[in-house]
């Protein structure tokens, strides 16, 4: 791994594991907690009784790829009672307030941390200078008081605290503070069936969950029409390949997300078993009669699972319709008979089946949501009622249906 020094020490940027190893030269025993915080354990203080307690230093790091940057604020976090000189008062200048802020893995701070360093324009050149200088406050006391106690361990103890679902650390959800949130979705293991244009928008959202895997379902291969409904920007070069979709969407989402298995088939009732592993299953199929069988099978076999799919036809010039959405899960299955009875007939080849980016990404949008809420991810009084809805692209609405009925 290479590293950047640059002039300006603004844009300095330095290899993780030097960071890692210059602390543990120092003794201090830290690890990096899914790949967006250090974590610091044993750091020795006082209590207000002046006894020895040991606690745990938590800062979160900012990454350009695989290299540190600079330090972009001075905060950190505490584990433990608040820190306090030998006299019992607290250690001025350091503590901002109580905070149970959740950094997954179980960790859970007591305190938020605000020190200033004095100089460099008070902003920490390094994250082995950001977390010194705060081992050395915390510590000063209980070192004066308890020095043989105190000894740091000069073991290395360097680590990383399980495998990453992502190539790279996820420092947007450790910058907002909600990594311990984002836990719901880990261990899921998810299926798409379908990687048309709401397929594909579906991937390059789940490609940013922390889940355990993703299996991707299509026997087609991508073409020009599926270049223009969904993400990103396919080149001429690759569309004149005609690569199978899966292959061509798994290339792309690996290079962030581990483990996106790509299936070249379809769902078939002599395959439709390989769904039985999975602990969610997203459906974007066409046809009426392939997604109904699909919808069945995994709802006689106590299965969670999503369908979405768009119904827009051509009225006065204009396009309008809905794009639907319906859940199921455990034993909420009842619903299933009226919302997934439709219409029209997705099996007529001489259908028209008007697809739309926006409408395509608008229904991996609302599957995605609508999952995340059955997880708990996001809080919602009305998740038990939600169960089969529309976006009416005529009126802007969002309702509730008791019927898939293509407008």
């Amino acid at each position: 791994m290479s590293n950047i020094l640059c002039s300006s020490m603004s844009m300095q940027q330095i290899s993780l594991n030097e960071e890692l190893e210059k602390l543990n030269g120092e003794g201090v025993q830290c690890f990096l907690a899914k790949g967006t915080h250090l974590v610091v354990k044993d750091v020795p203080y006082l209590n207000n009784d002046a006894k020895l307690g040991f606690g745990t230093l938590i800062v979160k790091i900012d990454t350009a790829g695989s290299s540190l940057i600079q330090p972009r604020d001075h905060t950190a976090y505490w584990i433990g009672e608040q820190p306090c000189n030998f006299d019992g008062t607290v250690i001025s200048g350091l503590v901002n307030g109580p905070n149970h802020t959740s950094f997954g893995n179980g960790i859970i701070s007591d305190y938020f941390l605000s020190r200033k360093p004095v100089e460099n324009g008070g902003r920490y050149r390094s994250y082995y200078e950001k977390v010194i200088q705060h081992i050395n406050m915390i510590s000063a006391p209980a070192q004066a008081m308890y020095p043989v106690e105190c000894s740091r361990n000069k073991s290395v103890v360097i680590q990383q605290s399980g495998e990453l679902p992502f190539e790279y650390g996820d420092t947007n959800a450790s910058r907002a503070n909600i990594s311990g949130i984002s836990e719901c979705m880990e261990h899921q293991k998810l299926a798409i069936v379908g990687l048309g244009g709401t397929g594909m928008y579906l991937l390059d959202f789940l490609s940013k969950c922390p889940v355990s895997e993703i299996h991707l379902f299509d026997d087609d291969v991508f073409n020009n029409h599926n270049a223009f409904r969904a993400p990103g920007a396919a080149s001429l070069a690759i569309l004149n390949q005609q690569p199978v979709k899966v292959q061509y969407a798994a290339d792309i989402y690996s290079r962030m997300k581990h483990d996106i298995i790509p299936h070249c088939m379809k769902i078939t009732p002599e395959n439709i078993s390989m769904l039985d592993d999975m602990d969610f299953v997203f459906i974007c199929v066409d046809s009426c009669s392939v997604r109904t069988m699909i919808a069945n099978y995994l709802a006689d076999h106590g299965k969670a699972f999503i369908d979405s799919g768009l119904g827009l036809e051509q009225v006065n010039g204009h396009i309008t319709g809905q794009v639907r959405v319906t859940s199921a899960v455990n034993d909420h299955y009842d619903h299933l008979k009226d919302a997934l009875s439709s219409s029209g007939d997705d099996d007529d080849p001489y259908a028209s089946n008007i697809q739309i980016a926006e409408l395509n990404c608008m229904a991996a949008i609302l599957s995605v949501i609508r999952w995340k809420k059955l997880l708990g991810f996001y809080g919602d009084t009305s998740v038990q009622d939600d169960w089969s809805f529309s976006y009416c692209v005529h009126s802007n609405n969002l309702i509730k249906n008791s019927k898939y009925e293509d407008q």
